[in-house]
Order: C-alpha cells, then structure tokens, then sequence
C-alpha cells in the first residue's frame, strides 16, 4: 500500500503526525493521523519512499457493531510481533480488551476506512487472498454448480467449514 492511496481513501484528512518510535520499520518511519467526523486512521509510513507499513482504522464512537481494523505489511509482521513481544505488548489487543481485526488485503483496510471515514456502510468480512491455478478454479466452480451455488459462495462455505473445524 502506498500513502497516495491512503490520502485518496481518507480525503486527505490529515491532524497530525510524527516520527515513529519503535525500531521495527526502521529509521524512516513516521506515524501519520487521519480523522473525519465519523472515523479516525492511523499509519506507519515510510518517509523516503511512502510505503505503508501498517495502518488501522476505527470509527469515533462506541457502537456495538464497531470494529478496529488493522492491516501490517507482511514483510514487516514479524519485526512488529518480535519488538511488541520484547516490550511486553499484547499485538492482538487495540486498548483495554478490544482486539484488532487483522485484514490480509491491503485494498480491503482501504474500502473499509473509506466508507468509515464518509460514515457510508461497508462489508465487515475479512477479504481472503487465495491463489489458486485453473485447474483447482475449473473443480471449484464445476463444484458450485452441482449445489447451484456462485462459486464466490461455495467458496465461502469451504473456508467457514475449515475455520469451524479449526476451532
């Protein structure tokens, strides 16, 4: 994810921002704020090349159905976890009990904070990435056929039937 992409996204609402101060992301890391009258975003860029390192994103008041974002670039995950853990920080948890929703897909945190950032509704689901070869997408969608499903839905039963039967 890029900053110029972020800036689009949020409408250029820019409050604040400053160096960061963990080492994970390196010497260049600044943290950026972002707010508008329903949604507030925070990211880690890189201030030589604009890259994002991590941004979240939350709306500004306490409804039931709100949910704290979170998207950490992952070639940087694991430095992040690595220093939270050397601090005694719990990585999952926002603030007091609430745990952040860690998104995959760097578009996803981006449709998401918009339609926060404009109050509009959006898709609370995790975007998943999958890669798969034609050969599998052909079984797939010949699969989905037989249960008269899309193949979009026949793919998301598969993967709640795999979390279901992880937990």
């Amino acid at each position: 994810m890029h900053l110029s992409e972020v800036n689009v996204a949020l409408d250029h609402k820019i409050v604040e921002g400053a160096e960061y101060q963990w080492a994970c992301y390196g010497p260049n890391a600044r943290f950026i704020s972002y707010e508008s009258d329903y949604a507030r975003a925070e990211v880690v860029i890189d201030s030589k090349n604009q890259l994002v390192y991590e941004a979240t994103v939350c709306l500004n008041d306490d409804r039931e159905s709100t949910r704290l974002y979170r998207w950490i670039d992952p070639d940087y995950r694991a430095p992040l976890l690595e220093e939270a853990k050397t601090r005694g920080i719990n990585n999952k948890v926002a603030w007091d009990d609430v745990e952040w929703v860690d998104l995959e897909v760097s578009e996803d945190w981006l449709d998401k904070a918009k339609a926060m950032f404009n109050d509009q509704p959006y898709d609370n689901r995790v975007v998943v990435p999958l890669d798969l070869s034609d050969k599998e997408l052909l079984q797939l969608a010949l699969e989905a056929h037989k249960r008269d499903m899309t193949l979009n839905k026949f793919i998301e039963h598969i993967l709640e039937l795999a979390i279901a039967k992880e937990l």
